[in-house]
């Protein structure tokens, strides 16, 4: 993963790096890295899977409802991890450990900064339905000629997003990524994720009223998606939705229409 070390990292979420030199050691804060070479080696991968961790691999210790990622951190290291992210130092360590304050905005972060690594084009799909068909559909085409990394099942929130985008390698040329949201603020943490040069929205529905109360604030929630996109690239829109009609501009650009009824469609 392209300059994604363990230096890198801790920069990028704001965490201090700890060291311990093998299962008895206590961990200790690094201060000077020149003689461990391993702070420089990028890392192969970014789980938050203890399953998934292979030699290599950055583990990040999240805490959820029922499991809680740090108790998994003595299993990553025994697997070869290059490193875990964690809220807590655990006793004994060893290998490294960048210590963070919140490891789910250090997933964020870290998938921010290695978006920002990539050079490859992105395009960002989003809507109340159809963001799944349409996402695949996109990639299906695309593959036809570039190589071609897309979301996989329903990883489209905050932290599904992270981890598709971890998976993106410098031999893809396109990655095709789901985005989905239920409140006011999420699609703009999401864009600022992926940095899409293409948006696409499927429509406009009647999809978690509860929190973005009527069609109108569905349609202010999911055009958060152009925050951070790419103010040269190009947004298409379902011309046949009524609320995305509204959309004339954006960044100073009409955007692409798609749909079914006679003057929708640009293509």
């Amino acid at each position: 993963m392209k300059n994604m070390t363990i230096q890198n990292m801790a920069k990028a979420c704001n965490g201090r790096i700890f060291f311990g030199e093998n299962k008895g050691t206590a961990p200790k804060e690094m201060v000077d890295f020149s003689e461990i070479n391993r702070t420089q080696q990028e890392a192969n991968g970014i789980v938050i899977d203890s399953r998934q961790v292979e030699a290599g691999y950055v583990f990040v210790a999240i805490r959820g409802e029922r499991v809680d990622g740090h108790s998994f951190v003595p299993q990553v290291i025994e697997k070869g991890a290059l490193a875990v992210i964690c809220e807590e130092l655990p006793e004994r360590l060893s290998g490294f450990c960048i210590l963070v304050d919140n490891t789910l905005q250090a997933l964020k972060d870290l998938a921010e900064f290695y978006r920002m690594q990539l050079t490859l084009k992105v395009v960002g799909v989003t809507g109340s339905v159809g963001k799944t068909t349409t996402r695949e559909m996109i990639a299906t085409v695309l593959s036809r000629n570039f190589i071609v990394h897309s979301t996989k099942g329903n990883f489209n929130n905050e932290i599904g997003v992270p981890l598709t985008i971890f998976k993106i390698r410098e031999e893809h040329q396109v990655a095709v990524i789901e985005m989905g949201i239920n409140h006011f603020g999420e699609m703009t943490r999401l864009s600022k994720m992926v940095r899409p040069d293409i948006c696409v929205i499927t429509n406009i529905g009647v999809c978690h009223l509860e929190n973005l109360g009527d069609r109108d604030g569905v349609l202010r929630a999911k055009s958060e998606i152009f925050t951070y996109m790419n103010p040269n690239g190009s947004v298409v829109l379902n011309g046949d939705d009524d609320k995305l009609q509204t959309i004339l501009q954006v960044h100073g650009k009409a955007p692409i229409t798609f749909g079914l009824e006679q003057g929708n469609t640009d293509y």
